[in-house]
C-alpha cells in the first residue's frame, strides 16, 4: 500500500511537472473570444411570414401528389451580396422539410367536404350542395333524424333545410314527403320509391391545399414556421426525395455578428470573423521597470551600493470598470443595509445576554410551591448564544462575499 500511494504521489508531481513546466502554453493560455456571422433565428421566422404563400404553394405542390415524398425547401445564399459579408454563394442557410406523412395529413386536412348527387324521375340529377334548387343550403343524410323521424313513414335519406319550400326539387310524383324542421323544410325519401343518392367524395386540389398551409399560424404542428429548421456552415441539411433550392439576399436575411457559443436557431453563415465595430478586445499589459543606483564612500574607505527598482505597470486598451474599491464597498453597503436578511442579524446588536439566570416560583395548592432555578441548565443557554452568533455570522459572511444568493 505505501508503494502504491507513493507512486501515485509521484505521478501526481510528474503530470503537474509536465502542464506547468514542459507545456506551459497550453497549461496557462488563455481562451479568446470568437465571433461569427449569423442569421439570427428570429430574422428567418420573419422571412418565412414574408414569404409564406409562396413556400405555401410549393408545398401544396408536393402534398397534392397522389403518393407524397419527403420534400426540402432549402434556402440558399443567392449570388449577390453575400461575397462581400465573406459567405459562399449557395450555402444552405435554413431548410423547409416535410415528411410524406406530414403531407398526407396537410392534404387529407384541407380535403373540402364531399357532395351528393340525387336523381329524380321529374328532375334528373343535381348535386348537393349545389347551386340548383337552392341546395347550396342543403345536405344530405343517410341517417334519418328530426324532422323526418317519427311521423310512421319509413324513410331511406333526408336532404335540406331548404329555406323556401318554392325552390325545393320535390315535384311530381310523390317520391317522399315534406316536414318542417327549426332552420327549414326537409324532404323525406320513402324507401323503396323512385330516386337515388350518390356520394361524391371531396377531392383536394393545389388551390386549396396552398390556402389551407397559408392560413396556418406559426404555432401549428404543420406550419411552415414549425418545419423550418437553421443549417449555415458545418451543418448537413436533412436528405429529401425531392430537393428545391430557393436563393435569398441578405437583404431578405440580415445577418449579425455574435460571440461564440451562438444561441440555438441561429444559423452560422461565416466563422471566426472579425469582432463588431468599437467592441473592446483583451490587450496585453505593459511593464515599465526603473533601477536608480546610489553609491555611497564610507569612512574608512570603502563604498556601499544601494540599488532601488521602481515597477510602473499599465494596460494598453480595453474598457475597465472606473469604480473603485471604495465606491464599490459603500454601494454594497447601502444594498446590505437594506436587506431584510441583514436586518434582522443587525438586531443582535442589541442583544443582552444576562449574567445571572431567573428562578421561577410556581405556586400550586395540588402540588405544594414548586421553584425552577434556570442557573441549572446555565450550560444550556451558553450552548444556544453561541449557535445564534455562529449562525449570525454565517449569514453575515454569505451576505459580504456571497452575495445572500
Amino acid at each position: 500500500m505505501k508503494i502504491l500511494a507513493l507512486g501515485t504521489y509521484l505521478t501526481g508531481i510528474w503530470l503537474l511537472l509536465g502542464a506547468f513546466c514542459l507545456a506551459p502554453m497550453e497549461a496557462l493560455a488563455l481562451q479568446t473570444t470568437q465571433y461569427a456571422r449569423v442569421v439570427a433565428q428570429a430574422e428567418r421566422i420573419a422571412y418565412l411570414a414574408a414569404k409564406k404563400s409562396d413556400l405555401a404553394a410549393k408545398v401544396a405542390t408536393a402534398a397534392v401528389a397522389a403518393t407524397p415524398t419527403s420534400t426540402a425547401i432549402r434556402l440558399v445564399a443567392g449570388p449577390l451580396g453575400w461575397a462581400a459579408l465573406g459567405v459562399s454563394a449557395g450555402l444552405v442557410i435554413a431548410q423547409i422539410y416535410y415528411s410524406p406523412s406530414d403531407l398526407q395529413t396537410i392534404k387529407q386536412a384541407a380535403t373540402p367536404a364531399g357532395s351528393w348527387t340525387i336523381t329524380l324521375p321529374t328532375t334528373g340529377p343535381f348535386v348537393v350542395p349545389g347551386p340548383a334548387y337552392n341546395s347550396q343550403q342543403a345536405t344530405v343524410s343517410q341517417t334519418i333524424v328530426f324532422p323526418c323521424l317519427g311521423d310512421g313513414n319509413i324513410y331511406d335519406w333526408m336532404v335540406g333545410p331548404y329555406p323556401d319550400l318554392s325552390q325545393s326539387f320535390y315535384q311530381g310524383p310523390p317520391v317522399g314527403a315534406v316536414r318542417v324542421g327549426s332552420n327549414g323544410y326537409y324532404a323525406c325519401h320513402f324507401a323503396g320509391q323512385a330516386g337515388t343518392v350518390e356520394a361524391n367524395p371531396g377531392t383536394p386540389t393545389e388551390a386549396g391545399i396552398q390556402q389551407y398551409v397559408a392560413s396556418l399560424p406559426a404555432s401549428d404542428p404543420q406550419s411552415v414556421e414549425s418545419h423550418s429548421t437553421g443549417v449555415g456552415v458545418g451543418q448537413t441539411p436533412q436528405s429529401a426525395d425531392t430537393v428545391e433550392s430557393q436563393p435569398v439576399s441578405p437583404t431578405e436575411m440580415p445577418t449579425q455578428v455574435k460571440q461564440k457559443p451562438v444561441p440555438a436557431g441561429d444559423s452560422v453563415v461565416a466563422d471566426n470573423v472579425p469582432p463588431p465595430s468599437g467592441t473592446q478586445q483583451q490587450t496585453t499589459g505593459q511593464q515599465q521597470t526603473t533601477t536608480t543606483t546610489t553609491t555611497t564612500e564610507n569612512p574608512d574607505g570603502s563604498t556601499t551600493t544601494q540599488e532601488d527598482t521602481e515597477t510602473t505597470v499599465s494596460c494598453l486598451g480595453g474598457a475597465h470598470d472606473s469604480r473603485t474599491f471604495g465606491t464599490v464597498l459603500v454601494e454594497h453597503q447601502a444594498i446590505w443595509n437594506s436587506s431584510g436578511l441583514l436586518a434582522a442579524v443587525n438586531l443582535l446588536k442589541t442583544l443582552t445576554w444576562p449574567s445571572t439566570l431567573p428562578v421561577i416560583n410556581l405556586p400550586s395548592s395540588f402540588f405544594g410551591s414548586q421553584a425552577v432555578d434556570f442557573n441549572h441548565w446555565a450550560w444550556f443557554f451558553t450552548a444556544l448564544r453561541t449557535l445564534v452568533i455562529a449562525g449570525a455570522s454565517l449569514m453575515a459572511y454569505r451576505i459580504i462575499f456571497v452575495g445572500g444568493r
